[in-house]
């Protein structure tokens, strides 16, 4: 999937791409199984982790998966490429209405819960075109998908992709990797790019996950990108969200900055996210990464300093874990593992681990 810059802008651009037009960098490899038919190249990937977790403090204990799937056609077209992109998700079904316990995680009206994903994920139609002086253009249209807005959603990220629960920064800094009503259009030069997008900036209807949530294209975003080598890509990014919250009434102007690195099967983010309403200010910074060794073996960990209108003091939480594959097929790649994460916040110190099994697939013809 990683190809020359020189050779083909267009083509790099797409590879690039991991949910709606966000990027890892480069270098990171993409785990997609391909084929082809007549003019289309086909890929899917996806993930699933079945998931125990069980906290002190009474913040409950629950078996839940969660998991995705994401199937990809393109093809040459009017001079450029069309790329056709549905991703999906089972957590409507594998995850309860009022989301699975996760000390300090809050959005879309839970508290100390985190939300399942829609069953759209994304539905999106993208066309890029070769612009000359190594420069591609693109339009990117969604009824479902992800606007120019904050870094790659963490279950994309690769630096957060063996840690299966939201980072607790998750409404700061990338929960806008599902919207609805998208609309954007960039261009990438070499190192920079470019985007703007328009969207519905409610956030997905709790009351059903499993139909298309609709809205006019009332919020807008600004993201501006660099990708100094094959191995960094950073963003920076603001948009104004129209009432994203559907039980606390009012629009918030949303402010990121992000980078990710990838090299030698070491993955690493750190990431700002701010909010600000008319009822206040609201930070968060996530540091995360992944190391695979021995080929087999992971170690991941995150860090999280974050500020939330819903909690009264700075919360502060670490996690650390480890995963060992212990299955591999031609596209599939099966591990165990398990994490542990200790927070604090005004003097509550509770402690949640988890231990899961996981499946994703593998990059293969």
């Amino acid at each position: 999937m990683q190809m020359s810059s020189q050779a083909d802008p267009v083509r790099e651009l797409l590879a690039q791409q991991v949910s709606g037009t966000s990027e890892n960098p480069a270098a990171a490899p993409m785990q997609m199984a391909m084929t082809t038919y007549e003019n289309w190249m086909l890929m899917w990937h996806g993930a699933a982790f079945l998931n125990q977790v069980v906290q002190s403090n009474g913040g409950g204990d629950q078996l839940f998966a969660t998991n995705w799937l994401m199937g990809t056609a393109q093809r040459p077209l009017a001079g450029g490429q069309l790329l056709l992109r549905s991703m999906l998700s089972l957590e409507p079904a594998t995850i309860p209405k009022n989301g699975y316990p996760q000390w300090f995680q809050s959005g879309e009206g839970l508290i100390n819960h985190q939300h399942p994903h829609d069953f759209f994920m994304e539905l999106a139609a993208e066309f890029a075109v070769d612009l000359g002086h190594q420069t591609a253009g693109y339009i990117y249209a969604a009824p479902v998908g992800s606007p120019a807005l904050g870094p790659a959603g963490f279950p994309h990220r690769v630096s957060s992709i063996e840690i299966p629960q939201a980072p607790l920064g998750h409404h700061l800094e990338d929960s806008t990797h599902i919207a609805s009503s998208v609309l954007t259009i960039g261009a990438k030069q070499k190192q920079f790019g470019l985007e703007l997008s328009g969207f519905h900036g409610r956030e997905p209807d709790n009351s059903n996950r499993w139909d298309i949530d609709k809205g006019s294209l009332d919020s807008w975003a600004l993201r501006g990108t660099w990708d100094p080598s094959p191995n960094l890509t950073a963003q920076i990014s603001t948009g104004h969200l129209r009432n994203p919250e559907a039980n606390e009434p009012g629009s918030m102007q949303r402010t990121t900055a992000s980078a990710t690195y990838f090299e030698n099967d070491f993955a690493a983010s750190v990431i700002w996210g701010w909010n600000h309403k008319s009822s206040g200010n609201w930070n968060g910074v996530t540091a995360e990464g992944s190391w695979r060794f021995n080929t087999s073996n992971y170690i991941t960990g995150r860090f999280e300093i974050v500020q939330k209108e819903e909690f009264p003091n700075t919360i502060k939480a670490l996690t650390g874990g480890y995963t060992k594959d212990v299955y591999k097929s031609k596209t599939l790649l099966g591990g165990v593992g398990g994490n542990a994460t200790v927070s604090d916040s005004g003097g509550s110190h509770p402690v949640s681990f988890y231990a899961f099994v996981r499946v994703r697939t593998l990059g293969g013809m």
